[in-house]
């Protein structure tokens, strides 16, 4: 136990003081997941605000364009339709000055969201506005997060509305 957390103690005193070094060039991939924090599946990934693919390419050293993913796919036994859930957005960010480890950004995206529901299918088109921050734990890997508004006008759909949800993101540069 003792060596166990003498480990532990070193390696996150290595992780506190390496120097991370934000990246300004290249590009950089990226899932966002939210967490059980209210009793659903540890990654949940059923709805499509509940996790994304990201490919993140910087077009300057401040400058960030976007492609983001998402698909869902859910199948109940008791109902005779399957669920899915297919989203796809490109976004701009605005990186500004930050610490040697946090990384801050504003930004927009625009998208498609194409959703079956228990047979009821649906289109919109979806945008919104985001801050966001990244810290980075390690050279080429942060945890990070944002917040949103957003957009939807769609085939009986017409929504605007804030997104603040338990939404985590890891990134990495490959």
């Amino acid at each position: 136990m003792k060596n166990l957390i003498y480990i532990t103690v070193i390696l996150f005193s290595t992780v506190a003081f390496a120097q991370v070094q934000k990246p300004d060039s290249g590009t950089i991939y990226e899932v966002m997941f939210s967490p059980n924090l209210d009793g659903n599946a540890m990654f949940g990934l059923n709805n499509p605000l509940a996790g994304h693919v990201t490919k993140r390419t910087f077009t300057d050293s401040d400058s960030v364009t976007r492609l983001k993913a998402h698909f869902s796919y859910a199948s109940d036994d008791a109902v005779s339709d399957d669920n899915m859930v297919l989203g796809l957005y490109y976004g701009k960010e605005k990186h500004h000055t930050g610490s040697s480890r946090l990384a801050t950004y504003t930004g927009w995206e625009a998208g498609l969201l194409y959703a079956d529901i228990a047979g009821d299918a649906e289109t919109a088109f979806s945008g919104g506005l985001f801050v966001g921050a990244n810290y980075y734990i390690a050279n080429n890997l942060y945890l990070g997060t944002e917040i949103n508004f957003s957009a939807a006008i769609g085939d009986g759909t017409t929504s605007l509305k804030p997104g603040v949800n338990g939404m985590l993101s890891l990134g990495f540069k490959l």
